[in-house]
């Protein structure tokens, strides 16, 4: 199983197979990916106009930590099928 990691300021995130761990100066967030929903989201429309109805592939805890340079990040790594479970 890959594991991915990246320095985003202040965060640390990791995504090692389907799991995902923010951790940041003052806190952390968990979560994992809805793979089921993998093929539903890379076929979806792509652009702002089209994220309202886009279908969900993360999961977290809670907010801390998804920015979106973030979530733009976790989102490649799907696209570009590199997420191992």
């Amino acid at each position: 199983m890959k594991t991915h990691t990246r320095t985003f300021g202040q965060y640390s995130v990791e995504v090692t197979g389907d799991k995902v761990a923010i951790v940041g100066n003052s806190n952390s967030n968990f979560g994992h990916f809805y793979e089921t929903n993998f093929e539903r989201f890379k076929a979806h429309a792509a652009g702002a106009e089209n994220d309202w109805n886009r279908p969900q592939i993360l999961g977290m805890d809670w907010g801390y930590g998804l920015t979106g340079t973030i979530q733009t990040w976790l989102y490649g790594l799907v696209l570009n099928d590199k997420i191992e479970a």
